[in-house]
C-alpha cells in the first residue's frame, strides 16, 4: 500500500527524532498498552535498545562516570557501558528486582540501567515499593534512570506492573524499548521516550550521530499500529509462547521432577533452568552443543563477579514447536545428567 501511494519522501534521510506518523502512533500506543506518559516529541526512533544506550550515554554521561547495573545483567549492555569509560557498580538482585539496601551507603551513580518488568535474565518484575525508593532516589540525587523494557508484552497469567516511565513525576526516567520480540530482530527499529527537557537534544543527536532513514519500514509499522495489527499479533504469539512454555516446563518436570529449580518462567521469551552449586555450566553449555545441537546459555556469563555467579541454563523457547521441544530437551537431559 505504501510503495503504491508513491512515498518519495520516505526515500530520504529521515528527520530528527524518526518519523513523526510512527513518533505518534508509539505515543498512543505506549500510553494504552504500558501507562507511558508521552508526546509525539518524546519518542526517538532508535535501530534498537543498544542504539538507545548508546546516544544516552554520549548525551548524559563522561567517561569515569558511574552506573549502576543490574547483577547478574545482559552482557551486551554491560559490554557498551563498559567500552565508554563507564564505572560500572554492579547491585545483585533478589525476588523484588534490584536490590536497593545499602544504596544510601554509596556514591550516587550517574545513570542506573534496569529492566523492572522482566529482569534479565533471571525474570523477576521489580515490586512496587522498589519502584518507588528507585524514583525517590533518583530524584533525591539527580540520577537518570534507563528503563530497558524489552519483552514486558509477554506475560502468563497475569498483567504486567505499569512502567516505571509512567510512574516517573520528576522527568528522570528514559524509557527504552524495540520491536525485536514483538516482531523480528532483523527489522531494527527501536525506540526511547525522554523526559520532555531532553527531547530535542536527543533528536537532534540520533540525527547528526546516526543519519537515520528507514522511513519506508516506519511508515508501514506506523499503520500497522494504528490498525491494531500489532494488538492481534501480540495477543496471537502470546497464546503459541504460552503452550511452548508449558510444553517445555513439561519437559523439565518429566525428566528432572523437582530437583532442578525452574526460574523466571512467568513472562517473557526464556526460562532459567538452575543447576547445583558447583555445576560449570559453560562445561554444560559446550557439551549440549557439541554434542546434542542443542543451543544455551549459561547463566553465570551474565554475573560480573563470576566467583559469586549462579549455575544455570538459559532456556529460549519461543522459536521451538512443541514438537521440535521434546526431542531437544531429551538431550539437554542427558548432557545435564553427567553433571548433576
Amino acid at each position: 500500500r505504501q510503495w503504491r501511494e508513491g512515498p518519495w519522501d520516505l526515500m530520504r534521510y529521515a528527520p530528527a527524532g524518526g518519523y513523526g506518523p510512527l513518533r505518534q502512533a508509539l505515543s498512543d500506543y505506549l500510553g494504552s498498552v504500558r501507562s507511558v506518559r508521552s508526546t509525539a516529541a518524546q519518542v526517538i526512533m532508535t535501530t534498537g535498545i543498544h542504539q538507545g544506550i548508546d546516544v544516552t550515554i554520549r548525551l548524559l554521561c563522561d567517561p569515569g562516570d558511574t552506573v549502576w547495573i543490574e547483577e547478574p545483567a545482559y552482557w551486551g549492555v554491560r559490554n557498551l557501558l563498559a567500552s565508554a569509560g563507564l564505572k560500572l557498580v554492579p547491585l545483585p538482585v533478589d525476588d523484588e528486582g534490584l536490590g536497593l539496601g545499602e544504596i544510601e551507603h554509596s556514591r550516587p551513580p550517574r545513570l542506573i540501567v534496569v529492566a523492572p518488568s522482566h529482569q534479565y535474565p533471571l525474570g523477576m518484575v521489580m515490586s512496587l515499593a522498589r519502584r518507588r525508593m528507585l524514583l525517590d532516589y533518583a530524584r533525591q540525587h539527580a540520577c537518570w534512570i534507563l528503563e530497558d523494557d524489552y519483552d514486558s508484552e509477554f506475560r502468563y497469567g497475569s498483567r504486567p506492573l505499569p512502567s516505571l516511565q509512567g510512574m516517573d513525576e520528576d522527568g528522570c526516567v528514559l524509557y527504552a524499548g524495540s520491536f525485536s520480540k514483538t516482531l523480528c530482530p532483523g527489522l531494527r527499529v527501536g525506540f526511547l521516550v525522554v523526559p520532555e527537557a531532553l527531547a530535542a537534544a536527543f533528536a537532534n543527536a540520533v540525527a547528526e550521530l546516526y543519519r537515520e532513514g528507514n522511513m519506508m519500514t516506519h511508515a508501514v509499522l506506523a499503520e500497522f499500529i494504528r490498525e491494531d495489527h500489532l494488538g492481534s499479533h501480540i495477543r496471537r504469539v502470546r497464546r503459541r509462547y504460552a503452550e511452548r512454555r508449558a510444553c517445555l516446563i513439561e519437559e523439565i518436570h518429566r525428566h528432572f521432577g523437582d530437583t532442578l529449580e525452574i526460574v523466571g518462567d512467568d513472562a517473557g521469551l526464556h526460562l532459567i533452568l538452575a543447576l547445583p552449586d558447583g555445576v560449570d555450566d559453560i562445561m554444560v553449555e559446550r557439551d549440549a552443543l557439541q554434542q546434542g545441537g542443542v543451543v544455551t546459555r549459561p547463566l553465570s556469563t551474565y554475573y560480573m563477579d563470576r566467583a559469586h555467579a549462579r549455575p544455570g541454563l538459559l532456556l529460549g523457547y519461543a522459536g521451538a514447536t512443541p514438537d521440535e521441544i521434546r526431542p531437544a530437551f531429551e538431550a539437554l537431559a542427558r548432557v545435564i545428567r553427567r553433571y548433576v
